[in-house]
């Protein structure tokens, strides 16, 4: 069986960007910009590790066969994978355009991006736990 590396990539980006909503609120919270800088800096170490564990998510997918059980399961993961990256992405990019100055109005949207971004963190989480839990997904057998 080759070496599947979805599993060692796939924690990085989950620390990584929960920390960096969680460091924003914290930024609101106490009015410190150094927690609005270091948001930002874990938002793009986040958003980068999860487009390789994506990537490496979409090679580790190819070796499920095909009458597998797990594939609807296998599906909805994948779905929920790219939807964090694309919603972390649009994240970073009205981070980036607003230089993390906004109105009330783009502050409540931006909340509502973070909050949306966390939920998908926590679904592509269950079912990949289904996978390897549920399905056996990458996991030897003796």
């Amino acid at each position: 069986m080759p070496l599947n590396p979805h599993p060692l990539i796939v924690h990085f980006p989950i620390a990584l960007l929960l920390t960096s909503v969680a460091l924003s609120w914290a930024g609101r919270i106490w009015k410190h910009n150094n927690f609005e800088r270091a948001s930002w800096y874990t938002l793009l170490l986040g958003l980068a590790g999860a487009v390789f564990a994506v990537i490496s998510g979409l090679l580790a997918a190819r070796s499920v066969p095909l009458d597998s059980p797990a594939l609807a399961t296998l599906s909805t993961h994948r779905l929920l994978g790219i939807a964090t990256v694309v919603v972390f992405g649009l994240l970073t990019l009205c981070t980036w355009r607003n230089k993390g100055v906004y109105s009330p109005g783009k502050r409540v949207l931006h909340t509502l991006i973070q909050i949306i971004g966390v939920a998908l963190i926590v679904g592509v989480g269950l079912f990949g736990g289904e996978l390897v839990y549920t399905f056996g997904i990458g996991v030897m057998t003796p």
